[in-house]
């Protein structure tokens, strides 16, 4: 009995995600992020296929929804995962309620097909990742290697039959290339240019810096006015190859100047990638910067006693409200100060606990 009650619960969860995404297609500010989910969760299992299928019938939306429909050769290999048989053994009165008509049954898998096709031709042809402050993004590339982007950025994609190319505009983001020997992946932010086939790197493009942190393999880099020998065979003598946890860094809009290798911890280094920033030897001052370009809620330090203080912990990467609520704990006569989007951290003027309103702290 507990099982079949069981079996009766994980068939309406699938009932209830099938109707969700249902009408979550139907919104056309539907994220490609959203879609991309919406795919993986077709291919968990038949079931969801065949629930989402049920519900295209029902409704008779696959005619009226009006998706378009691409040939079968730019449909890409996602349709091959997606409609892949598995020996499912299905009792009789289960296969009755999961039954439809032949010529719904193919109407239906067009629906979800066109669906599919729909996604993959955006990630094709999309070449722009923006985000805003506060936003942190994933997306999957067409060569299947991740990026993770973080708030304020902006990156162009470019990619051909030899080279896969991305121009970091402004930002930061955390590269995890698929493995294609045939096709270098280049990263371009400007000053310096990171060359690698199949690793793990981020390349952080600041008003003031620009770095390349590297998490996991190797990557070749050199300055701006030498990108194109990335583009062939790399003369060592003129790049730097940077291993795991080594970092290189130099001034943003910077003559030509000798590129070195820092020791670095990129677990720490890379923590905005988990939404996090991990302060060590940063200064509150410092940790003020990292904040706010990252968020839409900036900070304005106007307590010179502690800026100059070392708070070393964890920290959620969205949040700096809670950073400044620290900074205030540390402190002595120390407020802080809502005004719309900027919250100021102050000294405390005398009677202020007395009149709140005037000063308006939190």
């Amino acid at each position: 009995m507990a099982m079949k009650e069981h079996d009766e619960g994980l068939a309406q969860s699938v009932s209830d995600q099938a109707a969700e995404w249902f009408i979550r297609l139907r919104d056309r500010d539907l994220t490609m992020a959203d879609r991309r989910k919406f795919v993986r969760w077709l291919k968990q299992a038949p079931s969801h296929i065949a629930e989402f299928m049920r519900l295209c019938q029902l409704y008779g939306r696959v005619k009226r929804a009006k998706v378009p429909t691409l040939p079968p050769e730019e449909l890409g290999s996602n349709v091959i995962a997606l409609m892949q048989r598995e020996s499912v053994r299905v009792e009789e009165p289960e296969r009755r309620r999961l039954f439809v008509s032949r010529k719904f049954m193919v109407a239906a898998a067009a629906c979800c097909l066109a669906l599919v096709g729909v996604i993959s031709k955006v990630a094709l042809t999309s070449n722009t990742i923006e985000t805003r402050l506060s936003e942190f993004r994933t997306v999957q590339l067409a060569d299947g290697s991740r990026v993770n982007v973080g708030p304020n950025t902006l990156l162009h994609v470019d990619f051909s039959d030899d080279l896969r190319r991305v121009d970091l505009q402004r930002g930061e983001a955390l590269f995890e290339v698929s493995k294609d020997p045939a096709r270098p992946f280049i990263v371009d932010a400007g000053g310096l240019l990171a060359r690698a086939v199949g690793t793990r790197f981020a390349v952080d493009r600041r008003e003031d810096s620009i770095r390349v942190i590297v998490a996991e393999g190797k990557v070749a880099v050199v300055q701006g006015g030498q990108g194109a020998m990335l583009e062939h065979d790399i003369d060592m003598r003129l790049a730097i190859a940077l291993v795991k946890d080594e970092r290189v860094q130099i001034p943003a809009n910077a003559p030509a100047i000798q590129l070195r290798r820092e020791k670095v911890d990129s677990v720490t280094e890379l923590a905005w990638a988990r939404g996090q920033l991990i302060l060590q030897q940063e200064t509150v001052a410092e940790a003020v910067r990292e904040f706010n370009r990252r968020n839409r809620l900036q900070l304005v330090l106007e307590a010179p006693e502690v800026a100059g203080l070392h708070l070393c912990c964890i920290f959620d990467a969205g949040d700096p409200e809670a950073f400044a609520n620290m900074v205030v704990a540390a402190g002595e006569d120390v407020e802080l100060v809502r005004e719309g989007d900027t919250l100021r951290i102050v000294q405390r003027q005398a009677g202020s606990a007395e009149a709140p309103a005037q000063h308006n702290p939190l």
